[in-house]
Protein backbone atom coordinates (compact mmCIF):
# COMPACT_ATOMS: atom_id res chain seq x y z
CA UNK A 1 0.00 0.00 0.00
CA UNK A 2 0.97 3.28 -1.02
CA UNK A 3 2.17 5.71 2.07
CA UNK A 4 -0.02 8.75 1.00
CA UNK A 5 -2.97 5.97 0.94
CA UNK A 6 -2.12 4.86 4.43
CA UNK A 7 -0.99 8.51 5.94
CA UNK A 8 -4.93 9.75 3.94
CA UNK A 9 -6.80 7.19 5.95
CA UNK A 10 -4.87 7.84 9.51
CA UNK A 11 -5.30 11.56 9.96
CA UNK A 12 -8.99 11.57 9.38
CA UNK A 13 -9.06 8.88 12.43
CA UNK A 14 -6.66 10.92 14.13
CA UNK A 15 -9.06 14.19 13.76
CA UNK A 16 -11.58 11.49 14.56
CA UNK A 17 -10.42 10.69 17.88
CA UNK A 18 -9.63 14.07 18.97
CA UNK A 19 -5.68 14.49 18.48
CA UNK A 20 -5.24 18.41 18.50
CA UNK A 21 -3.71 19.87 15.34
CA UNK A 22 -0.70 20.85 16.41
CA UNK A 23 0.20 16.58 17.12
CA UNK A 24 -1.32 15.91 13.60
CA UNK A 25 1.25 18.20 12.43
CA UNK A 26 3.74 16.47 13.92
CA UNK A 27 2.81 13.24 12.62
CA UNK A 28 2.44 14.57 8.99
CA UNK A 29 5.81 15.84 8.92
CA UNK A 30 7.59 12.84 9.82
CA UNK A 31 5.57 11.23 7.37
CA UNK A 32 6.39 13.41 4.94
CA UNK A 33 9.98 12.87 5.50
CA UNK A 34 9.52 9.13 5.24
CA UNK A 35 8.10 9.65 1.53
CA UNK A 36 11.34 11.66 0.45
CA UNK A 37 13.33 8.67 2.13
CA UNK A 38 11.55 6.40 -0.02
CA UNK A 39 11.34 7.96 -3.18
CA UNK A 40 15.28 8.22 -2.28
CA UNK A 41 16.04 5.25 -1.46
CA UNK A 42 13.55 3.14 -3.24
CA UNK A 43 12.46 4.75 -5.77
CA UNK A 44 8.83 4.33 -5.32
CA UNK A 45 6.28 4.97 -1.87
CA UNK A 46 5.52 2.11 -1.12
CA UNK A 47 5.13 1.50 2.64
CA UNK A 48 6.31 -1.26 4.69
CA UNK A 49 7.37 -2.04 8.56
CA UNK A 50 11.02 -2.42 7.04
CA UNK A 51 11.75 0.04 4.86
CA UNK A 52 9.74 2.28 8.02
CA UNK A 53 12.67 0.76 10.36
CA UNK A 54 15.01 1.50 7.68
CA UNK A 55 13.76 5.61 7.87
CA UNK A 56 14.29 5.26 11.51
CA UNK A 57 17.83 4.14 11.65
CA UNK A 58 18.96 6.68 9.38
CA UNK A 59 17.29 9.94 10.27
CA UNK A 60 17.13 8.79 14.05
CA UNK A 61 19.99 6.10 14.77
CA UNK A 62 16.93 4.67 16.84
CA UNK A 63 18.05 1.06 16.04
CA UNK A 64 21.45 1.65 16.84
CA UNK A 65 20.27 3.14 20.00
CA UNK A 66 17.63 0.38 20.77
CA UNK A 67 20.75 -2.54 20.55
CA UNK A 68 23.13 -0.60 22.48
CA UNK A 69 20.38 0.13 25.05
CA UNK A 70 20.77 4.35 25.05
CA UNK A 71 17.86 4.40 23.40
CA UNK A 72 15.70 7.57 25.19
CA UNK A 73 11.99 7.91 26.05
CA UNK A 74 11.87 11.13 23.32
CA UNK A 75 12.62 8.97 20.81
CA UNK A 76 9.95 6.53 21.36
CA UNK A 77 7.09 8.70 19.55
CA UNK A 78 9.27 8.36 16.26
CA UNK A 79 8.70 4.10 16.49
CA UNK A 80 4.89 4.53 17.58
CA UNK A 81 4.67 7.36 14.27
CA UNK A 82 5.82 4.18 12.32
CA UNK A 83 3.86 1.61 14.24
CA UNK A 84 0.64 3.39 13.30
CA UNK A 85 1.24 2.89 9.57
CA UNK A 86 1.87 -0.34 10.32
CA UNK A 87 -1.59 -1.27 12.15
CA UNK A 88 -3.83 1.06 9.81
CA UNK A 89 -2.36 -0.55 6.62
CA UNK A 90 -2.97 -4.19 8.23
CA UNK A 91 -5.95 -3.85 10.33
CA UNK A 92 -7.83 -0.04 9.05
CA UNK A 93 -7.79 0.82 12.50
CA UNK A 94 -5.63 3.49 14.88
CA UNK A 95 -4.41 0.58 17.72
CA UNK A 96 -4.65 2.01 21.09
CA UNK A 97 -0.72 0.77 22.03
CA UNK A 98 -0.58 4.08 23.98
CA UNK A 99 -2.59 6.28 25.66
CA UNK A 100 -2.60 10.04 26.34
CA UNK A 101 -4.60 12.08 28.54
CA UNK A 102 -4.80 14.64 25.69
CA UNK A 103 -6.81 12.49 23.35
CA UNK A 104 -8.80 9.98 25.41
CA UNK A 105 -10.87 7.22 23.73
CA UNK A 106 -14.49 8.46 23.61
CA UNK A 107 -17.46 6.26 23.18
CA UNK A 108 -20.71 7.56 21.84
CA UNK A 109 -23.70 7.46 23.52
CA UNK A 110 -25.10 4.04 23.03
CA UNK A 111 -21.38 2.12 23.44
CA UNK A 112 -20.86 4.40 26.61
CA UNK A 113 -24.01 3.48 27.61
CA UNK A 114 -23.00 -0.91 27.24
CA UNK A 115 -19.61 -0.23 28.39
CA UNK A 116 -20.32 1.32 32.08
CA UNK A 117 -23.27 -1.39 32.64
CA UNK A 118 -20.54 -3.66 31.82
CA UNK A 119 -18.46 -2.21 34.23
CA UNK A 120 -21.25 -2.42 36.54
CA UNK A 121 -21.55 -6.11 35.94
CA UNK A 122 -17.69 -7.23 36.46
CA UNK A 123 -17.81 -4.83 39.36
CA UNK A 124 -20.21 -6.88 41.45
CA UNK A 125 -19.24 -10.55 39.46
CA UNK A 126 -15.30 -9.96 40.58
CA UNK A 127 -13.74 -9.75 43.67
CA UNK A 128 -10.17 -9.11 42.20
CA UNK A 129 -9.41 -5.13 41.17
CA UNK A 130 -6.94 -6.18 38.56
CA UNK A 131 -9.40 -8.86 37.16
CA UNK A 132 -12.14 -5.93 36.99
CA UNK A 133 -9.45 -3.40 35.34
CA UNK A 134 -8.00 -6.01 32.44
CA UNK A 135 -11.86 -6.53 31.82
CA UNK A 136 -13.05 -2.98 31.60
CA UNK A 137 -10.04 -2.18 29.75
CA UNK A 138 -10.28 -4.85 27.32
CA UNK A 139 -14.11 -3.72 26.59
CA UNK A 140 -12.62 -0.11 26.24
CA UNK A 141 -9.95 -0.87 23.76
CA UNK A 142 -12.84 -3.66 21.65
CA UNK A 143 -15.39 -1.11 21.40
CA UNK A 144 -13.66 1.96 20.24
CA UNK A 145 -12.37 -0.92 17.35
CA UNK A 146 -15.74 -1.67 16.90
CA UNK A 147 -16.33 2.16 16.46
CA UNK A 148 -13.90 2.65 14.44
CA UNK A 149 -14.74 -0.24 11.94
CA UNK A 150 -18.00 1.82 12.06
CA UNK A 151 -20.00 -1.16 13.53
CA UNK A 152 -22.68 0.55 15.34
CA UNK A 153 -25.20 -2.05 16.18
CA UNK A 154 -23.90 -4.85 18.25
CA UNK A 155 -25.86 -7.24 16.19
CA UNK A 156 -23.65 -7.06 13.44
CA UNK A 157 -20.66 -8.29 15.91
CA UNK A 158 -19.40 -11.56 14.38
CA UNK A 159 -17.00 -14.20 14.47
CA UNK A 160 -15.18 -12.84 11.91
CA UNK A 161 -15.06 -9.25 13.26
CA UNK A 162 -14.04 -10.28 16.81
CA UNK A 163 -11.15 -12.19 15.20
CA UNK A 164 -10.22 -9.57 13.41
CA UNK A 165 -9.65 -7.13 16.58
CA UNK A 166 -7.55 -10.30 17.92
CA UNK A 167 -5.11 -10.39 14.91
CA UNK A 168 -4.50 -6.29 16.35
CA UNK A 169 -2.55 -8.28 19.29
CA UNK A 170 0.17 -9.14 17.06
CA UNK A 171 3.41 -8.73 18.69
CA UNK A 172 2.01 -8.93 21.97
CA UNK A 173 3.53 -12.05 24.50
CA UNK A 174 0.84 -15.06 24.53
CA UNK A 175 0.15 -14.04 28.24
CA UNK A 176 -0.99 -10.26 27.03
CA UNK A 177 -2.71 -12.12 24.68
CA UNK A 178 -4.51 -14.69 26.60
CA UNK A 179 -5.30 -12.13 28.77
CA UNK A 180 -7.16 -9.49 26.65
CA UNK A 181 -9.25 -12.99 25.05
CA UNK A 182 -10.41 -13.74 28.64
CA UNK A 183 -11.79 -10.04 28.94
CA UNK A 184 -13.41 -10.50 25.32
CA UNK A 185 -14.70 -13.79 26.16
CA UNK A 186 -16.20 -11.67 29.44
CA UNK A 187 -17.44 -9.28 27.19
CA UNK A 188 -19.15 -11.28 24.78
CA UNK A 189 -20.96 -13.38 27.26
CA UNK A 190 -21.91 -10.35 29.14
CA UNK A 191 -23.78 -9.36 25.98
CA UNK A 192 -25.11 -12.88 24.99
CA UNK A 193 -26.84 -12.38 29.12
CA UNK A 194 -28.38 -8.86 28.40
CA UNK A 195 -31.04 -10.34 25.71
CA UNK A 196 -30.03 -8.41 22.97
CA UNK A 197 -27.38 -10.24 21.22
CA UNK A 198 -27.57 -14.03 20.82
CA UNK A 199 -24.74 -15.58 18.86
CA UNK A 200 -22.89 -17.01 21.20
CA UNK A 201 -19.57 -15.97 19.87
CA UNK A 202 -17.08 -16.36 22.88
CA UNK A 203 -17.30 -20.06 22.92
CA UNK A 204 -15.68 -20.00 19.72
CA UNK A 205 -12.82 -18.29 20.58
CA UNK A 206 -10.06 -20.42 21.82
CA UNK A 207 -6.51 -19.80 22.73
CA UNK A 208 -3.52 -22.11 21.18
CA UNK A 209 -3.18 -25.00 23.58
CA UNK A 210 -0.21 -23.36 24.67
CA UNK A 211 0.97 -24.61 28.03
CA UNK A 212 1.78 -21.97 30.54
CA UNK A 213 5.25 -23.06 31.68
CA UNK A 214 7.09 -23.66 28.82
CA UNK A 215 8.59 -19.85 30.13
CA UNK A 216 11.14 -20.17 32.37
CA UNK A 217 11.49 -17.39 34.65
CA UNK A 218 13.72 -14.75 34.65
CA UNK A 219 15.88 -14.68 38.13
CA UNK A 220 18.64 -13.39 39.39
CA UNK A 221 22.44 -14.61 40.68
CA UNK A 222 22.67 -13.91 44.38
CA UNK A 223 26.10 -12.10 43.21
CA UNK A 224 23.92 -9.73 40.54
CA UNK A 225 21.48 -9.45 43.16
CA UNK A 226 24.07 -8.49 46.28
CA UNK A 227 25.90 -6.08 43.96
CA UNK A 228 22.09 -4.52 42.86
CA UNK A 229 21.69 -3.86 47.05
CA UNK A 230 25.06 -2.27 47.58
CA UNK A 231 24.17 0.94 44.97
CA UNK A 232 21.14 1.10 47.14
CA UNK A 233 21.96 4.53 49.19
CA UNK A 234 20.11 3.78 52.72
CA UNK A 235 21.30 6.90 54.32
CA UNK A 236 18.12 8.38 52.38
CA UNK A 237 14.59 7.94 53.11
CA UNK A 238 13.56 6.93 49.32
CA UNK A 239 16.59 4.44 49.79
CA UNK A 240 15.35 3.07 53.03
CA UNK A 241 12.19 2.23 51.68
CA UNK A 242 13.53 0.47 48.26
CA UNK A 243 15.99 -1.41 50.04
CA UNK A 244 13.22 -2.47 52.54
CA UNK A 245 10.92 -3.52 49.70
CA UNK A 246 12.92 -5.16 47.28
CA UNK A 247 14.40 -7.17 50.05
CA UNK A 248 10.75 -8.28 50.93
CA UNK A 249 10.67 -9.42 47.00
CA UNK A 250 14.05 -11.28 46.95
CA UNK A 251 14.08 -12.76 50.26
CA UNK A 252 10.64 -14.01 51.19
CA UNK A 253 9.10 -14.19 47.31
CA UNK A 254 6.35 -11.63 48.21
CA UNK A 255 4.37 -9.80 44.77
CA UNK A 256 5.19 -6.44 44.41
CA UNK A 257 0.70 -5.35 45.01
CA UNK A 258 1.19 -7.36 48.64
CA UNK A 259 4.07 -5.17 49.11
CA UNK A 260 2.91 -2.22 48.18
CA UNK A 261 -0.51 -2.91 50.51
CA UNK A 262 1.88 -4.18 53.53
CA UNK A 263 0.24 -2.76 56.49
CA UNK A 264 1.53 -2.10 60.47
CA UNK A 265 -1.31 -4.45 60.98
CA UNK A 266 0.01 -7.27 59.19
CA UNK A 267 3.60 -7.54 61.26
CA UNK A 268 3.85 -9.44 64.22
CA UNK A 269 7.06 -7.69 65.69
CA UNK A 270 6.72 -10.13 69.13
CA UNK A 271 6.98 -13.39 67.22
CA UNK A 272 8.61 -12.22 63.87
CA UNK A 273 6.39 -13.59 61.30
CA UNK A 274 3.80 -11.23 58.87
CA UNK A 275 0.94 -12.17 57.70
CA UNK A 276 -0.52 -10.81 54.65
CA UNK A 277 -4.05 -11.86 52.68
CA UNK A 278 -2.97 -12.24 49.06
CA UNK A 279 -4.13 -9.88 46.70
CA UNK A 280 -3.97 -12.18 43.58
CA UNK A 281 -5.43 -15.17 45.01
CA UNK A 282 -6.91 -14.04 48.08
CA UNK A 283 -5.79 -16.46 50.80
CA UNK A 284 -3.61 -16.20 54.01
CA UNK A 285 -0.31 -16.64 54.17
CA UNK A 286 1.80 -15.75 57.28
CA UNK A 287 5.80 -16.31 57.00
CA UNK A 288 8.42 -16.33 59.50
CA UNK A 289 10.02 -12.67 59.35
CA UNK A 290 13.63 -13.07 58.08
CA UNK A 291 16.53 -10.72 60.71
CA UNK A 292 17.78 -8.98 57.59
CA UNK A 293 14.07 -7.76 56.46
CA UNK A 294 12.65 -6.92 60.25
CA UNK A 295 15.89 -4.70 60.82
CA UNK A 296 15.07 -2.98 57.26
CA UNK A 297 11.48 -1.88 57.95
CA UNK A 298 12.58 -0.74 61.53
CA UNK A 299 15.12 1.53 59.97
CA UNK A 300 12.47 2.76 57.11
CA UNK A 301 9.56 2.99 59.82
CA UNK A 302 12.19 4.64 62.27
CA UNK A 303 14.04 6.75 60.13
CA UNK A 304 12.75 7.41 56.38
CA UNK A 305 9.24 6.86 56.76
CA UNK A 306 7.30 10.40 56.54
CA UNK A 307 5.90 11.09 60.04
CA UNK A 308 2.21 10.50 58.31
CA UNK A 309 -0.33 8.36 60.65
CA UNK A 310 -3.51 9.05 58.31
CA UNK A 311 -3.00 5.35 56.56
CA UNK A 312 -1.84 2.07 57.55
CA UNK A 313 0.03 1.20 54.44
CA UNK A 314 4.18 1.25 55.73
CA UNK A 315 5.18 2.36 52.54
CA UNK A 316 3.93 5.60 51.42
CA UNK A 317 5.38 8.62 48.43
CA UNK A 318 7.70 10.74 50.16
CA UNK A 319 6.37 14.11 48.76
CA UNK A 320 3.18 15.89 50.06
CA UNK A 321 0.39 14.67 50.43
CA UNK A 322 2.42 11.54 51.29
CA UNK A 323 -0.56 9.55 49.72
CA UNK A 324 0.30 5.59 49.91
CA UNK A 325 2.34 3.68 46.69
CA UNK A 326 -0.55 3.59 43.87
CA UNK A 327 -1.65 0.08 43.29
CA UNK A 328 -0.56 0.58 39.54
CA UNK A 329 2.94 1.16 40.62
CA UNK A 330 5.07 -2.09 40.57
CA UNK A 331 8.56 -0.70 41.16
CA UNK A 332 9.75 -1.77 37.72
CA UNK A 333 11.38 1.70 36.91
CA UNK A 334 12.85 1.78 40.11
CA UNK A 335 14.95 -1.52 40.30
CA UNK A 336 15.99 -0.85 37.05
CA UNK A 337 17.65 2.26 37.80
CA UNK A 338 19.48 0.26 40.42
CA UNK A 339 20.25 -2.63 38.35
CA UNK A 340 22.05 0.07 35.46
CA UNK A 341 23.41 1.81 38.86
CA UNK A 342 25.57 -1.53 39.87
CA UNK A 343 26.67 -1.92 35.94
CA UNK A 344 24.31 -4.45 35.05
CA UNK A 345 22.69 -4.57 31.86
CA UNK A 346 19.22 -5.21 32.16
CA UNK A 347 17.90 -4.89 28.19
CA UNK A 348 18.34 -8.55 27.17
CA UNK A 349 16.17 -9.88 29.91
CA UNK A 350 13.20 -9.59 31.36
CA UNK A 351 13.77 -7.51 34.90
CA UNK A 352 10.66 -6.25 35.79
CA UNK A 353 9.75 -6.79 39.78
CA UNK A 354 8.38 -10.06 39.89
CA UNK A 355 12.26 -11.17 38.38
CA UNK A 356 13.00 -10.64 42.23
CA UNK A 357 9.93 -13.37 43.25
CA UNK A 358 11.67 -16.10 40.66
CA UNK A 359 14.93 -15.21 42.16
CA UNK A 360 13.50 -15.92 45.86
CA UNK A 361 12.21 -19.34 44.82
CA UNK A 362 15.39 -19.98 42.62
CA UNK A 363 17.73 -19.73 45.60
CA UNK A 364 15.89 -21.29 47.57
CA UNK A 365 15.36 -24.31 45.36
CA UNK A 366 19.34 -24.10 45.04
CA UNK A 367 19.55 -24.58 48.32
CA UNK A 368 17.83 -28.01 48.16
CA UNK A 369 14.84 -26.75 50.05
CA UNK A 370 11.62 -29.11 49.47
CA UNK A 371 9.54 -28.13 46.66
CA UNK A 372 6.18 -28.05 49.20
CA UNK A 373 8.25 -26.17 51.87
CA UNK A 374 8.92 -23.60 48.56
CA UNK A 375 4.90 -23.41 47.41
CA UNK A 376 4.20 -22.63 50.92
CA UNK A 377 6.62 -19.58 50.83
CA UNK A 378 5.39 -18.45 47.47
CA UNK A 379 1.86 -18.90 48.21
CA UNK A 380 0.95 -21.44 45.05
CA UNK A 381 -2.15 -23.64 45.97
CA UNK A 382 0.15 -26.58 44.79
CA UNK A 383 3.64 -27.45 43.91
CA UNK A 384 2.35 -27.95 40.07
CA UNK A 385 2.58 -24.18 40.14
CA UNK A 386 6.23 -24.09 41.77
CA UNK A 387 7.82 -26.50 39.71
CA UNK A 388 8.32 -24.24 36.66
CA UNK A 389 11.20 -23.18 39.01
CA UNK A 390 12.81 -26.27 38.61
CA UNK A 391 13.68 -24.87 34.98
CA UNK A 392 16.06 -22.37 36.43
CA UNK A 393 18.41 -24.59 38.44
CA UNK A 394 21.15 -25.95 35.74
CA UNK A 395 22.81 -28.23 38.18
CA UNK A 396 20.09 -30.08 38.47
CA UNK A 397 18.87 -30.25 35.06
CA UNK A 398 22.75 -31.58 34.71
CA UNK A 399 21.93 -34.55 36.90
CA UNK A 400 18.54 -35.26 34.74
CA UNK A 401 20.89 -35.90 31.88
CA UNK A 402 21.43 -39.22 30.54
CA UNK A 403 24.93 -40.27 29.43
CA UNK A 404 25.36 -41.25 26.23
CA UNK A 405 27.46 -44.08 25.26
CA UNK A 406 28.51 -44.46 21.65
Amino acid sequence: MKLNTIVSGLKSLLEANHYTPATIRIYDREWSNLELFLRNEYGDTEFTMERGMAYLEKKHGIISCINDGTLLQQKVQYIRMIHMLEDYQLHGVLTRRYYASKNPTLLNDMYSSMYHQFCSFIQKTYRSKATVDHYSTTAHIFIDYLQQKKINDITQINYEIVTAFIRTLAGYSWKTVEQHICGIRCFLRWLDQSGNYRQEIAEKIHMPPIPKDTKIPSNWAAEDLKKMLSTIDRNSPIGKRDYAMILLACTMGYRSGDIIRLCFSNVDWESKTISIVQHKTNKLLTLPMPDAVGWALIDYIKNGRPDYRETDRIFIKHMPPFDPISEGNHMNQQLSRYFRKAGINVNQRRHGFHSLRHTAASILLEENTPLPVISTVLGHSNTDITSIYLKTDIEKLRDCVLPLDF
